[in-house]
């Protein structure tokens, strides 16, 4: 993921330390559940990558769900600020489709695709999250519907065959860009990063 600025998310909580730097900490734990999993971080792997000590961990976030909720939060805050501003350029809805697809093909392949996507990494492991699981669902929910809007706008721009069926395109779409970053953390995802986005928008007719 590409390192952008963000308004912090987080309020500061009470008995935090005072060196403590929420963003930076969180970017921390970021880094290590893309890369090993939820099951794959313990509290241990948190303090020695972040030098954040157990107790004020504990105190801060309550548990590993919670850290892994706060970390979502930032990585989503993040993603959307960084396609909200690649996305504007575009002319209209199947460019930003298009565009879409060459955001999540760079970040699927070198560094980025080998340290893998946190929702991803949350999914793999859905069923130990407890009710962080519901914050990954909704987050999928918006991305559907964000995809069904973009859609939507091509048809009405005439960039869509107004055949397309909306809900459906919108979900495969979806699970093409996850598939990509599974794809992307285990090989090389393509190396014609043009003729992918072109095959995969042909799916928009």
């Amino acid at each position: 993921m590409k390192s952008l600025s963000a308004s912090a998310s987080a309020r500061p909580l009470p008995g935090r330390p005072r060196a403590f730097d929420e963003e930076q900490f969180l970017d921390g734990a970021i880094t290590l559940f893309r890369s090993q999993g939820f099951s794959g971080v313990s509290i241990s792997d948190i303090t020695a990558a972040t030098g954040l000590t157990t107790g004020s961990i504990y105190k801060a976030y309550k548990d590993k769900e919670g850290v892994f909720a706060k970390a979502l939060e930032r990585y989503v805050l993040l993603r959307e600020e960084h396609l909200k501003m690649r996305l504007a350029k575009a002319a209209n809805g199947k460019e930003k489709i298009a565009e879409l697809l060459r955001d999540y093909v760079e970040l699927s392949q070198g560094r980025d695709g080998r340290l893998g996507c946190m929702v991803v990494a949350g999914v793999t492991h859905i069923d130990q999250l407890g009710i962080v699981a519901g914050d990954l669902e909704k987050q999928l929910a918006t991305r559907r519907r964000a995809l069904e809007a973009l859609i939507e706008q091509g048809k009405q721009d005439g960039s869509i065959a107004g055949t397309t069926h909306a809900t459906a395109a919108a979900e495969v779409i979806l699970a093409l860009l996850q598939g990509m970053r599974v794809v992307g953390k285990a090989s090389t995802l393509t190396r014609d990063g043009g003729d992918f986005v072109a095959q995969a928008l042909k799916l928009l007719g």
